[in-house]
């Protein structure tokens, strides 16, 4: 007699959400922000395991390990990242990069003169084509500011310079002759002070259509890239830029040329 086919064991709820890496990244945030650090990395572990070197929850695990002070798992995992490569991690590679201190964007940051001890740093930034703009170009960059530590900060003395840049003729790079980029927080009022000491903001990069006059004065132009700097209290805190080749207009404050929105959105209250 022919023994019964066994079932297929269906996932639980449990072990289907930590497959949703936004899920797991926004919850290990909310459990570290309430102090319980071995919690938030007890999921990441094992959404790990489920979803092997995924370059969020890595990046995750690593900011988890240097709020808690252990620099050597935090510098493990920072080299997980690199280990995947540019490709694979995407931004996380130059956030990796920035963090371990080596490669052209440590080079950068240390021409930059941070000053005094790094209270904000820039987390992985993902930039959005919007294809549903019918001529020019609109880009959108998120940019997350996070807090480093536990320290009460004035929202109104942070500060970020946006440098965009456009492809000329196929061939150069030059500052982007865009109008000024418009900012938007993600949330209100933005304070650093929650839960996730995180604070997400929106720039976006809008290029019209040129007019034949236009190309003639300034070539024909499409999105490049970008470069940023976050400054706390006129002092520098970190700097990021992609493609990584644009670190060298933020080797040193005032290096970059003119034009640039140094205005963030109100905070509010």
């Amino acid at each position: 007699m022919a023994l019964p086919k066994p079932q297929p064991v269906k996932p639980d709820a449990a072990t289907e959400l930590l497959r949703d890496v936004n899920y797991v990244v926004t919850t290990a945030k909310e459990i570290r922000g309430v102090g319980d650090m071995n919690g938030a990395l007890e999921m990441l572990r094992r959404a790990d395991e489920l979803t092997p070197d995924h370059p969020a929850i890595i990046a995750e695990m690593a900011q988890t390990y240097e709020q808690m002070g252990v620099a050597a798992k935090a510098t493990d995992n920072w080299r997980r990242i690199q280990l995947l490569g540019a490709t694979k991690a995407g931004s996380y590679f130059e956030l990796a990069s920035r963090r371990l201190g080596a490669g052209p964007a440590a080079s950068a940051t240390t021409n930059a003169s941070f000053e005094g001890d790094k209270l904000l740093r820039l987390g992985a930034c993902n930039t959005q084509r919007d294809l549903s703009v019918g001529t020019g170009e609109r880009y959108t960059v998120r940019v997350p500011i996070v807090r480093n530590g536990s320290q009460p900060l004035d929202a109104n003395a942070v500060n970020l310079e946006v440098f965009f840049f456009d492809r000329v003729n196929g061939t150069q790079v030059a500052q982007s002759i865009a109008p000024e980029p418009v900012e938007t927080w993600h949330s209100a009022p933005v304070d650093w002070n929650g839960s996730t000491g995180e604070e997400v903001l929106d720039v976006v990069y809008h290029l019209p259509a040129l007019s034949p006059a236009e190309v003639q004065q300034h070539g024909r132009r499409s999105y490049y890239g970008y470069m940023l700097r976050l400054y706390y209290n006129n002092k520098l805190q970190d700097v990021a830029a992609e493609p990584r080749d644009l670190l060298e207009y933020g080797s040193a404050p005032g290096a970059a040329p003119a034009g640039a929105n140094p205005l963030l959105p109100p905070v509010g209250r």
